[in-house]
């Protein structure tokens, strides 16, 4: 592999970019937050701003800009109080706003208390990581030993909590624990892979119903026979892979270790089978390539590239895979980063996903995954868009 990756001109324009969205951006009205803009959700501790600032994060840890440090702390600090408590606004069953519940959406932005912790020795962000872990983490109910994925979502696993919670729950244990909670975080892994994969296309669905069986509760998407829903979507598959390889970073048992990337390794071999010839991305609807209003869906594509990269990185996959997660990058930046007045933006990003629904019969089909409205510079995409470009960066400089 060259050490000159991508040429400077793309790298000029992604460090514009990140800059341009950082200086523009506040809690209150962050570029990189479509749903607040949208009018979908509030601003405040939402899982779309942890995911540019875990972006960040992960870009202050390969470069040690003080600068990044202090954007980053800004951010974050003012929603953090004195005592460590944050407070969490979630929708309830009548979509209305609530401070009551539990979530592991919330976890995502918890992963930056350890490195603001870590940085300015500050005790807030120490008793911030308890708060989460005693007020999201440890509340959440389980399903065949997996979380929930919201308290509301009953009997729900979705590979989007596997990504938002195992990392913050791993990184938790190995600090204070004395790591006696990694083969619950590596089990819930598994299982989750297990309850979600599709062995005749090599690939995971979105989520499982743990009410299958009852007719009168189960999810109007899962799957009478096993309670799987039914459409691959690839923002899920992204959020799973990056679970895994994130945690398999954290963890320091070489048997533990090994049972993740079994299962990383199993999972990219299956999303390589269906990667677009043309673009180098993975489509929305990752099977259904070509077919009517399906696309290729830009943060899906960077979350399964930035976890190839690193998987490679990290030994838990062999350096013949690098080549998919460069041209998935790569192809990415040609597909949807382009140049629009003056100012670069990262386009084809779907602003939503799977819904909690025993009646929609709209919810879970195909049609709902290619007719949700796609965005430009959603964080979603933005943040994993930054952390594929560091395992660039790192990949030039090894």
């Amino acid at each position: 592999m060259s050490k000159n990756i991508i040429d400077e001109k793309l790298k000029n324009n992604i460090e514009e970019y990140i800059s341009y969205l950082c200086k523009n951006s506040t809690v209150e009205k962050p570029l990189w937050n479509k749903e607040v803009f949208m009018g979908l959700k509030q601003p405040g501790w939402t899982y779309i701003d942890g995911c540019m600032m875990v972006g960040l994060d992960t870009l202050y840890k390969y470069n040690h800009n003080k600068e990044l440090l202090k954007y980053i702390e800004n951010f974050v600090g003012p929603l953090v109080n004195d005592d460590g408590y944050v407070k969490i606004l979630y929708y309830n069953n009548y979509n209305t706003y609530t401070t009551n519940g539990c979530d592991s959406d919330p976890c995502n932005m918890a992963k930056l208390l350890y490195t603001l912790y870590d940085e300015t020795k500050n005790e807030k962000y120490r008793r911030s990581i308890e708060f989460f872990m005693n007020e999201q983490v440890r509340k959440l109910p389980r399903v065949l030993g997996n979380f929930w994925h919201k308290i509301k979502y009953y009997n729900q696993i979705w590979l989007d909590g596997l990504y938002m919670i195992q990392p913050f729950f791993a990184e938790y244990t190995k600090r204070y624990e004395d790591k006696r909670s990694y083969y619950d975080v590596v089990y819930q892994l598994e299982n989750a892979f297990k309850l979600t994969w599709v062995k005749s296309k090599r690939l995971n669905v979105h989520g499982y119903d743990g009410q299958y069986e009852d007719r009168s509760k189960k999810m109007i998407w899962s799957d009478s026979r096993n309670g799987k829903s039914k459409v691959v979507w690839g923002r899920a598959n992204g959020w799973f892979i990056m679970a895994l390889v994130d945690v398999y970073e954290i963890i320091d048992d070489e048997i533990l270790k090994q049972r993740i990337a079994k299962i990383i390794k199993e999972v990219v071999d299956g999303l390589i089978l269906y990667i677009d010839p043309k673009t180098k991305m993975i489509w929305q609807v990752v099977d259904k390539i070509g077919k009517e209003k399906n696309y290729p869906e830009t943060s899906g594509s960077l979350m399964i590239a930035y976890s190839i990269m690193k998987a490679v990185r990290l030994k838990a996959l062999d350096d013949t895979y690098l080549k998919y997660g460069v041209d998935m990058f790569k192809g990415t930046c040609d597909t949807y980063f382009k140049e629009e007045n003056g100012v670069y933006t990262l386009g084809g990003i779907c602003i939503g996903g799977l819904t909690a629904s025993r009646t929609d019969k709209y919810a879970g089909t195909y049609d709902m995954y290619v007719s949700r409205k796609v965005v430009n510079d959603d964080g979603k995409a933005v943040g994993p868009f930054v952390m594929a470009y560091t395992e660039i960066l790192m990949l030039e400089n090894e």
